[in-house]
């Protein structure tokens, strides 16, 4: 079937205008799929957005789009990670800022503030523009970390959290990582010795060496957590070693660390308007805003693997014709779709680095039985954009992507390895280093 039959149908899919005006609220069926969110506080230790008229949120080092948040603990430069949002609203509102230091799990470590940090918390956010695009009036706020207000002094998990001073409640909580880099991590990609698993997964063996730093108790003391194309919702925590060899250990067990390979990430380009992309089908613009209308789209779960180059899930903001693109680009009605001859049991979304790759509402897909299809249209700020279809298990909150994409074990995935240490008798969990690679790259 071709697209255009899809317009008819546009109109029967919920959309959240960006002109409306937003009341807060706190959205409880994803505070129900945290099992670390505390009681009578309101923060969900997670990358949460807690109010529908921030969008677009995003914490990376300063200067790359496409990074992990994580930082050197020797480092001495200043500004050394991004964070960056539009208010849809619009004017100012007195956001502030705070860091809370976390153990491995992501609860909140025993430590004072004066024990990690120097500085102080909850001051504002001073950096901000509005917008200078016509079809959409937001106001951009920046915030660099770290600043002459604020620090941190030791390393571990931390999680930044922006509360609106008016509301005095948190509208975005996101994680980043302090490393030491005081040893070494080693990986090699192996044959899944599950034979289920050798078409479908990808898995490794990791050695982590610690010959210039003092461990008693390796075993004990060492944990370690592997998370694939930076989703924090499919890592694997706390791998223990299989075994000790010399000054190392050895993370090596029988289907231990292994990830689905899954397939290369679907993609959309609108950071031109004036003209289609690959899979942009039509953009439409009238007075009051632009419509973007994607390529039709089918399951692929049993389709072959056909490399093609992503960005493994993140997404760049950017603009071809006007400079500063924070405040110069337009946020864009994206109707996106899938077609299956029935419809899941499970209720079906699109996700990404742009959702915190978790199950949000404004990116639910809606089935169609007379064109037997799914639809879904969201807003999107101009830029290049990976994602997936995923399926949601409302029984565990957990994201199936396999069963609508599917998985081949040459796909290109970047892993990230964060290795903790909780000395016997310590009050906080130390990352004595942290290793990004690809599963493309030349083994060692």
């Amino acid at each position: 079937m071709t697209i255009s039959p899809l317009i008819k149908f546009i109109q029967k899919i919920p959309l959240v205008r960006s002109s409306q005006k937003f009341g807060f609220t706190i959205c409880l069926s994803i505070i129900g799929a945290f099992g670390n969110y505390i009681v009578g506080q309101d923060l969900i230790y997670d990358n949460v957005v807690y109010v529908d008229y921030l969008k677009t949120v995003k914490l990376s080092n300063t200067g790359n789009q496409l990074s992990f948040p994580t930082v050197d603990l020797a480092s001495t430069s200043k500004a050394i990670l991004h964070l960056k949002f539009d208010d849809m609203e619009g004017g100012f509102k007195p956001y502030t800022y705070k860091i809370i230091h976390c153990d491995k799990d992501w609860y909140p470590s025993d430590l004072q503030e004066i024990e990690y940090m120097d500085g102080f918390n909850n001051e504002e956010i001073e950096n901000f523009e509005y917008s200078t695009n016509g079809y959409s009036d937001y106001t951009n706020y920046n915030l660099y970390l770290p600043n002459d207000e604020l620090t941190w002094t030791i390393s571990g998990n931390y999680l930044l959290v922006i509360t609106d001073q008016d509301l005095q409640v948190p509208v975005i909580t996101r994680r980043f990582i302090v490393s030491e880099s005081v040893i070494n991590i080693g990986h090699q990609s192996i044959k899944p010795r599950n034979v289920r698993n050798i078409n479908t997964h990808q898995e490794f063996k990791l050695n982590i060496s610690y010959e210039n730093f003092d461990i008693n108790q390796p075993q004990i003391e060492l944990f370690t957590t592997m998370m694939q194309n930076d989703n924090w919702n499919s890592a694997k925590t706390n791998l223990v070693p299989t075994y000790e060899r010399g000054q190392s250990i050895i993370l090596d067990q029988y289907d231990y660390i292994s990830f689905p390979a899954l397939k290369e990430f679907r993609s959309f380009d609108i950071r031109p308007l004036s003209y289609t992309t690959e899979f942009v089908r039509s953009i439409d613009q009238d007075e009051f805003e632009t419509t973007v209308l994607l390529d039709s789209t089918s399951i692929r779960a049993q389709r072959n693997s056909v490399h093609e180059l992503d960005a493994n899930g993140y997404f760049i903001i950017d603009n071809e014709r006007y400079r500063n693109p924070e405040v110069s680009s337009e946020y864009c009605n994206v109707i996106y779709n899938l077609f299956s001859n029935k419809k899941f049991e499970e209720d079906l979304y699109i996700v990404g680095a742009f959702s915190d790759w978790q199950a949000k509402e404004e990116y639910k897909m809606y089935y169609d039985e007379e064109i037997k299809a799914y639809l879904g249209q969201a807003y999107f700020k101009q830029g290049y954009y990976n994602y997936m279809f995923a399926l949601l298990d409302k029984e565990t909150g957990n994201l199936d992507i396999d069963k609508v994409e599917g998985s081949w074990y040459e796909t290109e995935n970047d892993y990230f390895i964060i290795v903790y240490y909780r000395e016997f008798g310590s009050l906080f969990d130390r990352i004595l280093a942290v290793k990004k690679f690809n599963s493309n790259q030349q083994l060692r």
